[in-house]
């Protein structure tokens, strides 16, 4: 695995790591956090409720101390007295009301259920088992206490969770007490608590957007120094395989100059003592030996292909006077060897291009002429050059049988081949393209003008550079 890309992975699986141990603890404490809270402030409303009952108590109480002062013989009607004053006492709407038993947990007073009143209430069990008769008998004779049990809700005709305070009136033996329903508490706190969860998945949603939001942006990232790391790496392949062609042509330069200046000149110095040979034995009136002939014969053979060698790998012509002129020369050999009728028209480019644009161009026309001669059975070719605009083009069309483009650029051929000349062109920023069919082949060449612009104005900022 490449190193950018094993960094973009452990980045994603870092940034999903992270929002996990972020969304746990955050969860964690938030929950915690707030569960505390929501228990204080049960604690604190609870507080309350005992207050406010508390409260009531006394208030009631209050209501009835002058009638504590009766005569012992009066005790009966005081009580009786006392019980309708507590029976008529409501707060709170319908909810609120005061209850009384004796000690026997007979029901003395309960205005909002009077069929209990007379009966005992000894074994009134709560849904948890609890005695509830008998818990508030034994908080009023503690000194008071609360006590939590459900109890129907006059309001609503529903049972629900009540919070009872009792005391014990010694004088009259009775036990007395009243309560409030914590419904409106616990719905306030199951509110709390929806809000809550409501908070905890909002906060999961924002850690959730956030993850994917840096996944994304990892992910655009990732693309795009994969996108810059391929373009460098294309880059430099093509570079790398253009400076192979470069030292392909210089080699090739270098050993036509050789063949040129060196084994042909050798060869020719060859031919001058035979033939000087052949003028000695007409001289001395000698028959000049088959085998000189022979020689002299296999000689020029042996010269005409050195100088075509020396030719086909680097015409010295496109060195000494240009593209048009060396176009010009390879089409004349070509028409001399295949009989092909071929026409060229361009301007003249003798100084206008530097060696690279010329050596890619004529590679072009050379390639494209040894394919028309071997497959195309063509009977005129066409070259074009021309600039237009911002365009150098190259065209060379046939009247041949055509080929399968799509079959035959798949393929490796011999020599340069076409896909090696299409990414010279492309090389120079230029468009290679090949249209094929049974009337014919053409093959298109455009390289921007600024391929070849830049480099003379380098050029003319070394040189004067150089001069001064």
């Amino acid at each position: 695995m490449r190193m950018p890309l094993r960094m973009f992975y452990l980045a994603i699986i870092q940034v999903i790591l992270t929002s996990f141990i972020i969304y746990y603890f955050v969860s964690s404490q938030y929950r915690e956090l707030s569960d505390l809270n929501v228990k204080t402030l049960e604690t604190f409303l609870i507080t309350q409720k005992e207050q406010e009952l508390k409260n009531y108590i006394a208030i009631a109480l209050s209501s009835v101390d002058h009638m504590a002062e009766l005569s012992e013989d009066k005790k009966d009607v005081v009580k009786v007295s006392v019980a309708n004053i507590f029976k008529n006492m409501l707060y709170n709407g319908d909810d609120g009301y005061f209850f009384i038993y004796d000690d026997k947990a007979i029901a003395i007073v309960h205005p909002k259920q009077p069929d209990r009143v007379g009966e005992s209430w000894w074994d009134l069990e709560g849904e948890n088992g609890d005695k509830i008769i008998q818990v508030l008998l034994a908080n009023a004779h503690a000194g008071g206490g609360f006590y939590r049990y459900d109890w129907l809700k006059p309001s609503e005709k529903v049972k629900a969770p009540k919070l009872g305070y009792s005391i014990y009136i010694d004088k009259w033996q009775w036990m007395f007490g009243t309560g409030v329903y914590l419904d409106d508490v616990y719905s306030q706190l199951n509110n709390l608590h929806q809000e809550i969860d409501f908070h905890i998945n909002y906060t999961k949603k924002i850690i959730l957007i956030v993850a994917l939001s840096s996944i994304f942006f990892i992910f655009l990232f990732g693309i795009a120094v994969n996108l810059s790391h391929k373009k460098r790496a294309e880059a430099k392949i093509s570079e790398l395989g253009q400076r192979i062609i470069d030292v392909q042509e210089e080699e090739n330069r270098h050993i036509s100059r050789e063949l040129h200046d060196g084994i042909i000149q050798t060869l020719i110095s060859i031919k001058y003592s035979l033939e000087a040979t052949t003028f000695f034995l007409r001289k001395n009136k000698q028959e000049k030996p088959a085998s000189l002939t022979q020689a002299e014969d296999n000689l020029g053979f042996a010269i005409h292909e050195v100088r075509r060698i020396s030719h086909h790998m680097h015409p010295q012509i496109l060195d000494e006077l240009g593209l048009s002129a060396a176009i010009e020369n390879l089409s004349r050999d070509f028409a001399k060897q295949t009989n092909i009728e071929i026409k060229v028209s361009k301007p003249s480019l003798k100084k206008l291009l530097p060696d690279f644009i010329n050596t890619t161009l004529y590679r072009v026309v050379q390639e494209s002429l040894t394919n028309i001669k071997k497959h195309a059975g063509a009977k005129c070719v066409l070259i074009d050059i021309s600039i237009q605009q911002t365009w150098l083009t190259l065209s060379i069309k046939d009247d041949g049988v055509g080929f399968d483009v799509n079959a035959i650029t798949k393929q490796q051929h011999s020599g340069i081949g076409l896909r090696n000349l299409a990414e010279r062109v492309e090389y120079h920023l230029g468009k290679f393209h090949i249209s094929s069919s049974k009337t014919g082949t053409e093959i298109t060449v455009k390289i921007p003008t600024k391929s070849f612009a830049n480099y003379f104005n380098h050029l003319n900022r070394a040189v004067k550079q150089n001069d001064t």
